[in-house]
């Protein structure tokens, strides 16, 4: 069953086509050779209250896109029969690029199919659940917090790179309260060059002021995954992290062998490496929304004068006997 949450009515396609377009790219050849008819057909459905079977929502539109290179426009729609249904039935297009999806709004909130890859799709590959939505206090659950402190630059400075695992676990959508946000989170007030990465939150509805990240995105039931980076300065280390809330798991690499993460009851663990980049690794689970990680870079060991004439003269001795040799 397939459950895709946009930003709002006025960007759907828009970021639809920046984040299906590539990966439809990837997985096409670069020509078809026929134009054969494709199908979908599904149904959309709300959760119910009770947790029963979910209740079909009859009477709402949904419609059909397709995206290419030059752009997205929808090529159909219809209402759901009284069984929440709907059926598509369209040709291949003729640009190799192409992807297709189904949309549906509901409450304010425009909901997405994945990419419709196979020429026939029906059932639970094509359904599609659709929530009620509520700004009243819904808890966000932190299910994971990962934060990447990477090897110092030619300034000292180092960049930071975030990734929430956030989850709601109601069956209704948190949306903001009228100047409010869905979730907040804080990063050091030090931090520069703010910038969100890739994930099920859009740069758009994320926004980063005095030490707080702010997102106003309607957040639906499941897990949705939110990524930002900054860069820190070299007076930023010592680095204090406060959990805020209840994290599930919490990981901290560092690109640094002389870097430690304590606190929050972190232990290091075995180390890794991601393209060709070395991290120390350090894991807790059942974070305290109390609890604060530090991230500490020692600083080598500078020779005192009498050692460094010692090192140097050992080393033109040895460099000696090899001539003489």
């Amino acid at each position: 069953m397939i459950v895709r949450t946009a930003l709002g009515v006025a960007r759907c396609l828009t970021v639809a086509a920046v984040l299906l377009l590539p990966a439809a790219m990837r997985g096409q050849g670069a020509t078809r050779g026929s134009r054969a008819a494709r199908i979908v057909e599904g149904r959309v459905m709300r959760p119910h209250a009770d947790d029963q079977d979910p209740l079909p929502v009859p009477s709402i539109m949904v419609t059909l896109h397709q995206v290419t290179r030059a752009g997205g426009h929808p090529i159909d729609s219809m209402r759901t029969n009284r069984d929440g249904r709907f059926s598509f039935r369209y040709p291949d297009a003729a640009d190799s690029t192409a992807i297709h999806f189904v949309s549906v709004s509901y409450a304010g909130i425009t909901y997405f199919s994945a990419p419709l890859r196979n020429p026939v799709i029906r059932g639970d590959d094509a359904d599609m659940t659709v929530f009620d939505t509520t700004s009243r206090p819904v808890t966000i659950t932190q299910r994971g917090r990962h934060i990447v402190v990477s090897a110092a630059g030619v300034n000292g400075a180092r960049q930071v790179i975030e990734v929430f695992e956030l989850s709601n676990d109601s069956s209704v959508t948190r949306v903001a309260p009228p100047n409010g946000s869905t979730w907040s989170g804080g990063i050091p007030v030090s931090a520069r060059g703010f910038n969100v990465g890739e994930g099920d939150i859009s740069a758009d509805a994320v926004t980063a002021k005095q030490g707080r990240v702010d997102v106003e995105a309607p957040i639906a039931p499941g897990l949705k995954q939110l990524s930002f980076s900054y860069e820190l300065p070299a007076s930023a280390f010592p680095l204090s992290i406060p959990a805020e809330h209840h994290t599930d798991v919490l990981e901290v690499l560092v690109e640094d062998s002389l870097g430690v993460a304590s606190g929050a009851g972190l232990s290091e663990v075995d180390p890794v490496n991601v393209d060709g980049r070395h991290f120390r690794r350090f894991t807790a689970r059942d974070v305290a929304p109390a609890s604060v990680a530090r991230v500490v870079i020692a600083t080598p060991p500078r020779l005192s004068r009498g050692a460094f004439i010692a090192v140097v003269a050992l080393a033109l001795g040895a460099a000696m006997l090899v001539v003489l040799a």
